[in-house]
């Protein structure tokens, strides 16, 4: 458990730090079935909806514990709705543009690493909601879905830009819509 959570935070340091060369580090990696969704974005969104848990019942106003778990839990389904959403656009993309590169593994790869800076943003502002303004650092995912397509596929520029458009909007996007179409569901909060 400690160098799993050693790992992720080595890779995902890497990721916001030396983009290039942890993606160079990643793609030299043999994953086959899913490794990096369950070894990297798993435990990341796990700890980040802990800490939503722990934080929202701290922070609340009224009903601290009701607060507290309606987040964790939110936080937690935006994430993996967001992942399986970014997932199936990509392989749709993939499929029919390149056919030759539509791997499930490498598209889960990228997102899966890619959510890093989003899912570490959040576990700060959660921490520290007066930090909320850092959230505009989750524009930092584009490039990282950048250098990923750079280093994964070796595509020129302008495919490169399409990807990082599809994948890095929909992984910095997609998880505050499905937040907020719940929240919408949910009656009294």
């Amino acid at each position: 458990m400690k160098q799993l959570f050693s790992n992720i935070i080595q890779r995902s340091w890497g990721i916001m730090m030396s983009t290039s060369n942890t993606w160079s580090s990643i793609a030299a990696q043999n994953d086959t079935n899913r490794e990096s969704f369950k070894q990297h974005f798993i435990p990341l969104a796990v700890a980040c909806s802990v800490l939503t848990l722990i934080f929202s019942t701290l922070y609340a106003d009224s009903k601290p514990i009701e607060a507290g778990f309606l987040n964790a839990i939110l936080l937690l389904i935006s994430y993996f709705a967001a992942f399986y959403f970014t997932r199936y656009i990509s392989m749709r993309f993939f499929k029919k543009n390149h056919p030759a590169l539509a791997s499930v593994v490498t598209i889960e790869k990228i997102i899966s690493y890619s959510f890093s800076v989003v899912i570490l943003i959040k576990a700060i502002t959660i921490v520290i909601p007066s930090l909320f303004f850092l959230q505009i650092l989750n524009v930092y995912t584009l490039y990282v879905v950048w250098e990923a397509s750079r280093v994964m596929w070796e595509i020129d520029e302008d495919e490169r830009g399409k990807i990082m458009l599809l994948m890095g909007l929909s992984i910095m996007l997609a998880p505050a819509i499905v937040n907020k179409i719940i929240m919408l569901l949910i009656p009294g909060f």
